[in-house]
């Protein structure tokens, strides 16, 4: 398996060598070892300070929050010219410290701001992650950041995904993980195909959204079709070739094609429960000797390497 969650958020992060902020005890050692260290993190201290006599909802913990890294680190803070974390997103505060809180005297993510906007705000850091977002079904929806991500998370990555409110979403979350709950909010008629008995893993925990899709890409996968279908075999190598004899609608339509890719009532997840039915969608013109099968028999039965063959034509084994 490979990308197996959603919190790409701090990967921008990944090509420095920064400390993490997780206790007063390592917050204590950095300030005494360096100067500069330590008078950029009393500055950082000051500026969170500030916001917490206000905003007191959105800090409790946050020193845990990997946006916090920016607080502890001075020549992080320093590339995108900021004193802490909450200016980096936030902009300077000075006037709206000194107005008491006046609209518009500093950047918020509220719903008077398009989703552009705040997409921007936020690509100012993590453009180097996601440099085509703007191009995603997710941007292109009217989506930004925060409506998958809770930036104020005061424990660690594992809480960015947005918590969704209610008992059945904290049900969801327990049992499909809180970054799969996240896509549920929007894609219910996916998740419903995840509760048929033919399914793709998602509630075992074997696999996730992120496993076959990417949310901060461009979405060339949607329907898992010719190229595309490299999602499937990334798990289904055997189903992948190259074969001397390929099946023209793995190569065309690609595993969709026979396939429901998130569930299905039928085995091994076809698109139709008879056999022969799903073969004739596509092979309507059958040879003489066939016309003594119907609906009932299962073309499979001879035609066995029916993903390809490196042998016969017809794939016969």
């Amino acid at each position: 398996m490979w990308k197996r969650n959603l919190l790409i958020l701090t990967a921008s992060f990944a090509m420095f060598s920064v400390p993490t902020w997780s206790s007063d005890s390592t917050l204590q050692a950095q300030e005494g070892s360096d100067p500069a260290a330590s008078s950029h993190i009393s500055a950082a201290r000051a500026v969170v300070a500030s916001c917490a006599d206000c905003h007191e909802v959105d800090t409790p913990g946050y020193t845990h929050n990997p946006h916090a890294v920016l607080n502890l680190d001075a020549g992080l803070a320093a590339r995108w010219g900021v004193t802490s974390s909450c200016d980096a997103c936030h902009g300077d505060a000075t006037e709206h410290i000194e107005t008491a809180g006046k609209d518009g005297t500093i950047f918020a993510f509220g719903d008077d701001r398009s989703s552009a906007v705040k997409i921007e705000a936020c690509l100012q850091c993590h453009s180097d992650a996601h440099p085509r977002f703007f191009s995603t079904a997710h941007a292109q929806a009217g989506l930004d950041c925060s409506s998958c991500h809770s930036i104020h998370a005061s424990d660690g990555a594992k809480s960015l995904p947005r918590l969704l409110e209610g008992p059945l979403a904290a049900e969801l979350a327990a049992r499909v993980g809180a970054d799969n709950a996240v896509c549920s909010d929007c894609h219910s008629s996916v998740f419903a195909e995840f509760e048929f008995n033919e399914r793709h893993r998602l509630q075992e925990g074997t696999m996730g959204c992120t496993d076959c899709h990417s949310p901060h890409e461009p979405e060339t996968r949607l329907q898992l079709a010719g190229f595309k279908q490299q999602a499937c075999i990334d798990c289904h190598v055997d189903k992948g070739g190259p074969f001397v004899f390929e099946h023209a609608s793995q190569l065309i339509e690609g595993c969709a094609s026979c396939h429901t890719p998130h569930g299905s009532v039928n085995r091994h997840m076809l698109k139709t429960q008879s056999v022969a039915d799903l073969c004739y969608s596509c092979h309507a013109a059958i040879p003489g000797f066939h016309m003594r099968f119907t609906s009932e028999s299962q073309c499979t039965n001879c035609h066995v390497t029916i993903h390809g063959s490196n042998f016969h034509e017809a794939y016969l084994k």
